[in-house]
């Protein structure tokens, strides 16, 4: 087996696995669930991020970025089904465009990518970017019209600002590893890393989609 389709395998199964997760979570009708999963994410995610960055004296570093970065983003994304009438609808619609982003940037990334989007991160490409574009606004004004999402918001410049958003925090985690030297934020999902590697889009899509909620939600 090539290591591009061993790859695509583990991240399949990964993505499978915690997407299912976050869907169970996101449609129950129970506290319960939600609250667990973010729970694991946020001590999960906190041990990596002071693992990554243990050898930093810096302040900052230490005790506003996690809370910035981390913290803030998972509430966040807490509020989204308990605070708004349909949350759980809200909540599922992002889960799956997040995704829709993360696995269409790679498919087209390693399929036809060759301009590097950054040195940041070497494996990222200019074309897999726009191919998590192209996916998030074809297939996300059909998600938000099968969960009857109603938005004094246009449509596509939503899905492109979540995609946008996702794909910015997949570049500041590479940022933040690539500062410490490490490759990967853990070993816990196999070749995707630790959970830092699986919930980076959406520590900075969450926040922007509560807040346009807030906003702009009819």
């Amino acid at each position: 087996m090539s290591f591009f389709k061993k790859e695509l395998l583990n991240r399949t199964l990964v993505g499978i696995i915690y997407t299912t997760l976050f869907l169970i979570a996101s449609q129950s009708i129970h506290f319960f669930f939600l609250h667990t999963l973010l729970s694991f994410f946020l001590i999960v995610g906190l041990f990596e991020f002071y693992k990554i960055t243990e050898k930093s004296k810096n302040i900052f570093i230490k005790l506003f970025l996690p809370v910035l970065w981390i913290l803030i983003p998972l509430i966040c994304v807490f509020l989204i089904k308990f605070q708004f009438e349909n949350g759980k609808s809200l909540l599922t619609f992002l889960i799956i465009l997040v995704w829709i982003n993360d696995v269409s940037a790679f498919l087209v990334g390693k399929s036809i990518g060759s301009l590097k989007l950054s040195h940041i991160s070497p494996k990222k490409t200019i074309e897999g970017v726009i191919g998590s574009f192209v996916f998030c606004l074809l297939l996300g004004p059909c998600l938000i019209t099968f969960f009857k999402i109603d938005l004094n918001f246009n449509q596509f410049l939503l899905c492109f600002l979540i995609s946008m958003a996702s794909n910015f925090g997949d570049l500041l985690e590479s940022l933040i590893k690539r500062k410490f030297d490490q490759k990967d934020s853990g070993q816990i999902l196999m070749s995707h890393g630790g959970i830092l590697d699986r919930i980076d889009s959406l520590l900075i899509s969450g926040p922007l989609f509560y807040f346009i909620l807030k906003q702009y939600l009819n």
